[in-house]
């Protein structure tokens, strides 16, 4: 009568093990999936505020050269220089305005590149800490059937169902 207890217990064994290694292979792939797409959305967001900067710069070097327009206006001795001077001057306008409406729509496109890389990097932890607590309740687990302590065993499962919880989280978000 006590052989057969313990072997359905290390049955029990066998089984939390093997869920929590499926577990552990899941939440694996997952992470590695999600650490590597927030390494492609943290380059995207990146080039988007260089691109930003980029349309910053010439921005500026289109109000200086309108300044100089400006000042070149009240220098004008003819009538084909003032409006020559005027007629470009108006061009320097609609650029900058350009530019403003440019760097509006990649600032949006910047910030919402960084906001789904957020949502990213808290999956991809998820499932980190989903493999971490899966390793340790396999190993709570394996040690309690080589000493044959069922309160490892019973740890493991109840570290193990952490698991399970963060698993959960990385596919639904829901903390």
């Amino acid at each position: 009568m006590a052989d057969i207890l313990p072997e359905k217990w290390m049955k029990g064994v066998a089984i939390t093990t093997t869920v929590l290694a499926v577990i552990a292979s899941i939440a694996s792939s997952r992470s590695a999936f999600f650490i590597a797409k927030a390494q492609l959305l943290t380059a995207r967001e990146g080039s988007q505020w260089s691109y930003y900067q980029a349309k910053s710069v010439k921005q500026n070097l289109v109000q200086a050269q309108q300044v100089t327009f400006k000042s070149n206006i009240l220098g004008a001795t003819t009538p084909e220089q003032k409006e020559f001077l005027t007629q470009n001057l108006k061009n320097y306008e609609s650029d900058i305005a350009r530019y403003e409406e440019e760097k509006t729509a990649i600032k949006k496109e910047a910030e919402n590149i960084g906001k789904e890389n957020g949502i990213v990097v808290r999956k991809g932890s998820q499932f980190s800490l989903a493999v971490v607590f899966s390793q340790i309740g396999i190993m709570l687990s394996s040690v309690g059937a080589l000493l044959r302590r069922k309160e490892m065993w019973i740890t493991g499962i109840i570290i193990g169902a952490f698991s399970l919880v963060f698993t959960a989280n990385g596919f639904l978000l829901l903390f």
